[in-house]
């Protein structure tokens, strides 16, 4: 899990206009402003110096502090360097600061910042604990179960609590959470895809193409989700050798459906006509007339014709548009 924060920033420290009269809470304050820049400039050590100074006294901001004083260290340590015991302190510090920000940071704070945060302090608590790092399972996964109690609805904490579980070999608690997340959201795609990407890697093939037909329900319009339909019973025919000539017929027929289906959605779909030949030379190969194999090998090379056409032509066109567009900028500056 990547920890350096990205998706928000506090506030502009410099506006901070706070009565602070004690004179440990103003030198605080400016800690923090010190340690806000370094953390921005990537400067990790300066930033925990300061951000440790700042979290010596009960400020407005000390609870944010904690955070960003433990993403430092997180950001700090330095996989590279692991056993080296000025390296290692890194993450049993982040995982102490972690711990005090979530504890710390009221939700409603900030006008509602504070829940980002709360929720952010568990997440990086969670790669912290990752083989890379701390290397602490059991503990993910308690704080994967407390990201979930925290919000419920949020689907992404399923898919990241089932990813510790699939990790850790267990497979049947990876598929309870991701069943969990489908029924907090039946409607939504990216729950389809996560099924259908985790049966995949077990090798379940139906579970697979059950999820991919189902993301067809939720998006009918989608030319894409036919294609991509299309694409496994094609790579399934053409790498599983113990498929019986049935299925191999059914899995071709079921895929030129898909692929029929996306071109007609989008009729420049140029991945799904070279899907499509690539589905008819499958056809070709379990077809036993040599002529029916004939008119389905013109067929496909017909299509990958049409196909390298289409994209010759889409191209062409991008590069127009580019091209005016640039020159048009250019007039615009003269």
């Amino acid at each position: 899990m990547s920890t350096r924060l990205t998706i928000v920033r506090l506030v502009a420290i410099a506006g901070l206009s706070v009565s602070l009269t004690a004179c440990g809470k103003v030198a605080a304050q400016m800690s923090f402003k010190d340690g806000i820049n370094a953390y921005q400039q990537q400067n990790y050590r300066e930033a925990i110096a300061e951000f440790s100074q700042a979290v010596e006294y009960d400020f407005e901001y000390r609870p944010y502090a904690y955070f960003y004083l433990a993403n430092a260290h997180d950001n700090a340590y330095k996989f590279s360097r692991k056993g080296q015991p000025e390296n290692d302190a890194h993450l049993t510090e982040a995982e102490k600061y972690y711990k005090q920000a979530f504890e710390a940071i009221d939700p409603s704070s900030r006008e509602g910042q504070g829940a980002i945060f709360k929720k952010r302090a568990l997440e990086y608590l969670v790669g912290l604990y990752g083989p890379e790092k701390l290397n602490k399972p059991d503990q993910a996964e308690e704080v994967g179960k407390q990201i979930v109690a925290l919000d419920p609805k949020d689907v992404n904490n399923y898919f990241g609590l089932a990813k510790l579980y699939e990790d850790a070999g267990r497979t049947e608690e990876a598929e309870q959470m991701l069943t969990r997340a489908k029924e907090v959201a039946p409607q939504n795609v990216d729950v389809q895809l996560q099924l259908a990407g985790f049966y995949n890697r077990q090798g379940n093939f139906d579970k697979t193409m059950e999820a991919f037909q189902t993301r067809i329900q939720l998006e009918p319009n989608n030319p894409e989700a036919y294609h991509t339909v299309a694409g496994y019973f094609e790579e399934k025919v053409r790498k599983d050798y113990t498929l019986s000539p049935a299925t191999k017929a059914d899995y071709i027929k079921r895929g030129l459906e898909a692929s029929n289906k996306s071109i007609e959605i989008k009729d420049d779909y140029v991945d799904a006509m070279v899907m499509k030949n690539l589905l008819l030379r499958q056809q070709a190969l379990i077809e036993k007339a040599p002529a029916r194999q004939q008119e389905l090998l013109k067929e496909a090379n017909a299509l990958r014709d049409k196909a390298i056409a289409t994209r010759n032509r889409l191209q062409g066109e991008a590069d127009a548009a580019e091209a005016a567009a640039k020159a048009k900028a250019a007039k615009k500056s003269e």
